[in-house]
């Protein structure tokens, strides 16, 4: 652990406050660099290569980027050494890299760095490798400022929603779209915070389960009248397949929101699983746990299906929104 902070430490007063600048480095100044895309769903990733190197033994660099459209979610490099974490500014990144101990520097073609983004935006954009500081193993420096850019081309087909920009469950969203469980809606939003129906929920589950649906006509309760055509053959489905039941009363409640007890208890039958007896809860809310939800309340905690919130509180009795659907869905598949 001493030996990595002293590298990163070294690292930083290398290629932050720099030495000696541009004398023997200086033969660095014919370098050039290049910068090349490709494209996976909506990873977007950055090659930067270097072209005419003689001794690069640390680099530090900057790029620029439209953090309405992209998101930045990690940088490699092939070069054995060190990197300092990037550091992220308002749309642009710092990269800084170094080898270790008395080795020579990269010579003529070299990939410097890979960068990630994920596409959070729609439209063309570009990014832009602004300026590089480069060391030699001597420990000598040169800045130059390449100004190269790589255009991000716009991609129709991809589905973009513009209201989870940095959501804290995007991630999770875009997956269960790519996985065909749920879907956004026709002005190109997903309305992640909206409250989720038990009909909306069972359709869910259904689906994720990849479960053959019911034609929809053997339900026999109450207010089957309410109960809306699309979501019959799913509520059908999950009831007879004994993941979600209704009420004393013989109502299904399809329009009612689904509560996070409800949720745990239809995750937990999903998967099969029960909690240990040993599992202790300890949300500040506990008490407000209804008796019959607290075995699927273990269970899904145990499994890490479910979560308290910031306050430890599991909030039993609060309806579930998209976002939280999807995500504890995801977690069951995983299970």
């Amino acid at each position: 652990m001493l030996k990595r902070k002293l590298i990163q430490l070294l690292s930083i007063v290398i290629l932050a406050i720099g030495v000696s600048q541009g004398t023997v480095a200086a033969k660095e100044a014919n370098a050039t660099f290049e910068l090349k895309l490709s494209y996976s769903d909506r990873a977007v990733k950055l090659t930067i290569l270097g072209h005419g190197l003689t001794d690069l033994y640390a680099y530090d660099l900057g790029l620029s980027y439209d953090e309405d459209i992209l998101s930045f979610s990690k940088a490699e490099t092939s070069i054995k050494g060190f990197s300092v974490n990037p550091i992220l500014g308002a749309n642009t990144i710092r990269i800084a890299h170094t080898k270790v101990g008395e080795v020579g520097g990269e010579k003529g073609d070299a990939e410097l760095a890979a960068i990630t983004f994920e596409r959070i935006g729609s439209g063309t954009t570009s990014i832009k490798l602004g300026d590089i500081k480069l060391v030699d193993s001597k420990l000598n420096v040169v800045t130059l400022n390449p100004q190269v850019a790589a255009t991000v081309a716009a991609d129709s087909h991809l589905l973009i929603f513009k209201d989870i920009k940095k959501h804290w469950a995007q991630a999770s969203i875009y997956e269960a779209v790519k996985r065909g469980f749920v879907t956004g809606y026709a002005d190109a939003t997903f309305k992640p915070n909206l409250q989720v129906t038990r009909a909306e929920f069972a359709a869910m589950i259904v689906r994720a389960l990849q479960m053959q649906t019911s034609d929809g006509n053997g339900l026999a309760f109450n207010d089957n009248k309410e109960i809306p055509a699309w979501a019959k053959p799913y509520v059908q489905t999950a009831v007879e397949a004994k993941l979600i039941t209704g009420y004393a009363d013989d109502t299904f409640g399809a329009s009612k929101w689904i509560t996070r007890s409800e949720m745990s208890a239809i995750l937990v039958r999903a998967i099969g699983k029960e909690a240990g007896s040993d599992i202790q809860l300890t949300f500040a809310d506990f008490d407000r746990i209804p008796a019959w939800a607290i075995p699927s309340v273990k269970a899904a905690v145990e499994l890490g299906l479910m979560k308290g919130n910031t306050h430890n509180q599991f909030a039993p009795n609060a309806p579930a929104t998209r976002a939280e659907a999807v995500t504890v869905i995801l977690r069951m598949l995983e299970a």
